[in-house]
């Protein structure tokens, strides 16, 4: 079959391989991952990361590419017609999308409804339509808390900032402590990744602590039923979880039904060992100098104007940039964005996008240049 290309607004068409080769390639951090591919030596999960498939990627980068035309209508109806009815975990960056466009355009009786079907199409908690209304306060805190601290918020992908900050932790050899209170939900590919971290953290003897992890395990169990060939990547976390947790009951009874139900080797038990113990409170530690609030960008980033951006960025420096307060960015514009702060020499942190401008930024390779952390549901 012949390769597919993409065509890019400036008429350029870009082979969709050739595009994908180079977004995958390893960062010195992500290279941690591969330090130890050993993964439960004597019982294989048969399990290989896989990337999302071609019909999601093309759809969100296709609502994208028309929400920030301002076509929002068609935005709409393409993420609509992708997310009826559709459980499929891999689908669940184009729910947060719909949310957050639904946001965007004020849409909140469609918003609610839209929650109920999530709620029962993928058994998970909705986002709240309030979030927006705390987000700036929520912003202040980026980047104050103890590097060793945590949080797993909303609906985790396979392609969330949030695995490279816990290579970082890996590669560095010190003590994590990661809180699960506030995720709703993670795709396989995200699944696979957390149980392949956490994992490399145990057999390394690390002291990592996980707070929460009682309440996701529990969440794991139901969608884990044996006899039923279907969400591999989530027994994968649930045994993993389970040996941080102690439980070596239900993990010898879990890993025999995911044997049967999957036909491999089961698993053996090795256990966590002497976990470093749990911070008092429950949560971050507060660095002794707080990092100033970061300024607060507003309005659309549109025909490749970024001085708004320009104006902040500093040679050698570290530089923040809120856009949780920008509602569309257009592809010229982060375009425009990435060769300002490749040629910056600045370390730069983009927070709280919403996830149609972050999808933006991603096709325009601005996360190859600073690091993206998108906005939680």
């Amino acid at each position: 079959m012949p390769e597919r290309a993409a065509v890019r607004p400036d008429g350029v068409r870009v082979s969709l391989a050739r595009e994908a080769e180079k977004k995958t390639e390893p960062t010195p951090a992500a290279a941690a991952l591969d330090l130890d591919d050993t993964f439960y030596s004597g019982g294989s999960y048969g399990i290989e990361i896989q990337e999302e498939s071609d019909i999601y990627t093309d759809m969100a980068e296709h609502a994208a590419m028309s929400y920030a035309a301002g076509q929002d209508s068609v935005a709409r109806g393409t993420l609509q017609s992708i997310v009826k009815g559709n459980a499929d975990p891999a689908a669940l960056k184009l729910w947060a999308m719909l949310f957050d466009l639904l946001r965007l355009m004020g849409e909140r009786d469609a918003f609610n409804a839209l929650g109920l079907e999530f709620a029962q199409t993928c058994e998970l908690s909705p986002p709240s339509w309030d979030m927006f209304d705390n987000k700036v306060a929520d912003t202040e805190n980026v980047g104050d808390a103890d590097p060793g601290y945590v949080m797993v918020q909303g609906a985790l992908v396979g392609d969330d900032p949030l695995f490279t900050r816990l290579l970082e932790a890996m590669s560095g050899g010190g003590i994590c402590q990661i809180n699960f209170g506030r995720l709703a939900g993670l795709d396989g590919e995200a699944a696979v990744k957390l149980a392949k971290l956490l994992n490399q953290a145990r057999r390394r003897k690390l002291g990592w602590t996980l707070e929460g992890a009682e309440g996701l395990a529990t969440r794991l169990v139901k969608r884990t039923v044996a006899g039923m060939r279907q969400n591999e990547s989530l027994w994968v976390l649930l045994l993993e979880l389970y040996q941080y947790l102690g439980k070596a009951a239900e993990f010898e009874e879990k890993s025999l039904d995911y044997a049967i139900t999957f036909e491999v080797s089961p698993p053996s038990w090795e256990g966590i060992g002497a976990a470093a113990p749990v911070r008092q409170g429950g949560g971050p530690l507060r660095q002794d100098t707080p990092k100033p609030a970061a300024p607060v960008l507003s309005g659309e980033l549109l025909e490749g104007k970024v001085d708004a951006v320009k104006a902040l960025l500093k040679p050698g420096a570290e530089c923040r940039l809120d856009f949780s307060q920008i509602p569309r960015v257009d592809f010229d514009s982060a375009v425009a964005l990435k060769n300002l702060v490749a040629g910056s020499r600045a370390s730069v942190l983009v927070f709280h996008p919403n996830r149609m401008v972050a999808e933006i930024l991603r096709m325009a390779g601005v996360d190859q240049v600073a690091k993206v952390e998108l906005s939680k549901h």
